[in-house]
């Protein structure tokens, strides 16, 4: 696990800490192969449901996930 991942988007609120948990998930498997496709970055079938299940749902708004980036300031504190 990339621990950068982790601390940039543990904050996360979406709702239920089942959902940034896979937002986190699906991160690590995207940047470890950024060049491949969701199945081939996710390796399994399961994890490639989950990610597009996770995109897919009504639960969760691209707003909610790039808020947490105007949290942090440029010398990387958070401001709540």
């Amino acid at each position: 696990m990339e621990q950068w991942i982790t601390q940039e988007l543990e904050r996360t609120e979406l709702g239920d800490a089942r959902r940034t948990k896979r937002l986190i998930k699906i991160v690590e498997n995207l940047s470890a192969k950024p060049e491949a496709s969701v199945p081939v970055a996710s390796g399994t079938w399961a994890e490639t449901k989950a990610t597009y299940d996770f995109w897919d749902s009504p639960y969760i708004k691209p707003s909610m996930i790039r808020l947490l980036t105007y949290r942090w300031d440029s010398g990387a504190n958070w401001q709540a």
